[in-house]
Formats: C-alpha cells, sequence, structure tokens
C-alpha cells in the first residue's frame, strides 16, 4: 500500500477518534440533564485520548520518517499541514498538564479540547482529505499538472551533454535522489534503481516511455509515492536528465 494512502486511512482513524473525544466532552460537560454515566464516559474519553496519541505518533512518525528519507522540500499544502500538525502537539500537551499538575487552569481544558479538534480537523482536511479526494480514495493516482513551461502540452527537452551539465547533475542527484535510488543497479531501496534508466523503453514506476521529457515530468510533477521536486529550475532538471543520460 502506498505511504501516502496508508497514512491517510490512519487519518480516517484519527477523525473518528476526534469525534468521539468531541462527543464525550459534551456529554459530560455540555448537557445539564446527563443521559449516560458520566463516569463511564469520563473513562471512554480516557482511551479514546491514548489512542488518539498513538494513533498520532504514528502517522507523525510516518511522515517524518519520508521527508528524512527523501528529503523532500514541502509544498505550501505540506506546510499548513505541518503547521496543524505542531499546533495539535503543542495543545496536547498543554491540555495534559492542566490536567495532571496545573489543576487550578482546569476550567480551560474543555476550551483548549475544542480547539484541539478543531485543529485535528485542519490537519486532516489539508492532507488526507486532499489525498483521498483527488484520488478518489486511492483508486486514482495523483493527478499532474503541467510542466511551467509547456503550453501545447508537448515538452522538448534537449540532452545536455557537456561536462559541467553531467557533473552538476551528478552533484544534485546525489544531494536529492541518491537516498531512495541506487544509480548503479536497478535494484529497490526506497525507489527503484537508475541504471540504464533512459536506455529502457519505459520508467520503472509510471511505466511511460523512458524519456527525458518523461523523467522532468516525473521530478516536477512525480507519479506515485515520490516527493516533488518542482522548485528545481529547468536547467536543474536538465542538469539531472544529462546525470542520468550517462547511467
Amino acid at each position: 500500500m502506498p505511504i501516502f494512502l496508508l497514512k491517510s486511512f490512519l487519518s480516517v482513524v484519527v477523525l473518528c477518534l476526534t469525534l468521539l473525544a468531541m462527543f464525550t466532552m459534551f456529554e459530560v460537560f455540555g448537557r445539564g440533564d446527563k443521559k449516560y454515566n458520566i463516569e463511564t464516559l469520563k473513562k471512554i474519553h480516557r482511551i479514546n485520548g491514548i489512542v488518539y496519541l498513538l494513533f498520532f505518533i504514528f502517522i507523525a512518525y510516518l511522515c517524518l520518517d519520508f521527508i528524512v528519507r527523501t528529503r523532500a522540500e514541502p509544498s505550501p499544502r505540506a506546510a499548513f499541514h505541518a503547521v496543524f500538525s505542531m499546533a495539535v502537539i503543542v495543545l496536547l500537551s498543554v491540555k495534559i498538564s492542566f490536567v495532571r499538575f496545573y489543576r487550578q487552569f482546569y476550567g480551560k481544558v474543555q476550551t483548549i479540547g475544542i480547539i484541539i479538534a478543531l485543529t485535528t480537523f485542519g490537519m486532516i482536511g489539508t492532507s488526507a482529505g486532499y489525498y483521498l479526494l483527488v484520488t478518489k480514495f486511492g483508486t486514482e493516482k495523483m493527478p499532474e499538472t503541467v510542466f511551467k513551461k509547456v503550453v501545447t502540452g508537448k515538452i522538448d527537452i534537449m540532452v545536455k551533454a557537456d561536462n559541467e551539465s553531467i557533473n552538476n547533475g551528478k552533484e544534485l542527484y546525489e544531494s536529492k535522489c541518491y537516498f531512495c535510488h541506487d544509480p548503479l543497479s536497478n535494484k529497490t531501496i526506497v525507489g527503484p534503481g537508475h541504471k540504464g534508466i533512459l536506455k529502457n523503453p519505459l520508467l520503472p514506476v509510471s511505466r511511460r516511455p523512458a524519456t527525458p521529457e518523461n523523467v522532468a515530468i516525473q521530478l516536477k510533477n512525480p507519479f506515485k509515492d515520490m516527493p516533488s521536486f518542482s522548485y528545481l529550475s529547468d536547467d536543474q532538471v536538465q542538469e539531472i536528465i544529462a546525470f542520468l543520460n550517462t547511467l
């Protein structure tokens, strides 16, 4: 299962846990005539919070591990997602400290709980919500956008063969790609090896024709789980392709 799809499904579980937390909190603190047993609701709320925290930590680990291995530069949407995530962990820490240690602030716990829930909605919406929506719950791949220089829908790239371009491309590859791909073989590390990538008929994952144009699209608007390198300049993309052409 692709990591983004796994993360999205786990996030849906977190969303359900958030809704349950809101329900139990509103029933305990917001209802005058109690409909359910208060002690039972509090126990459910406490267990629910522990499960929420465990899921949150596991999903955060998946995200951080992916970022460390790929050294991906986050998109604006991913940056908003990260801000929401950091806000959730800070608010959770404050809430737990008020409940466990600083009881004089206990009256503010309900408000913090509502803010945590709203922040969780923002966190999930900017990541799992977007992914599941545009992929129709994982049944389709992420949509591609057009390479910025393309107007007609076709990209024409001249493969550079000078030593400077190849050396620059090698340096870029080592800093951006080496953590996930082996340039000297076809074995899979995180992603497939790149030996002979432009000499093969098809690219290894997308199964598109192995052309410089499709490599450029893969870098800018990647198929499947590869992070986007849309921040690379067109010259840098051409230099990476120049190096790949030597493999």
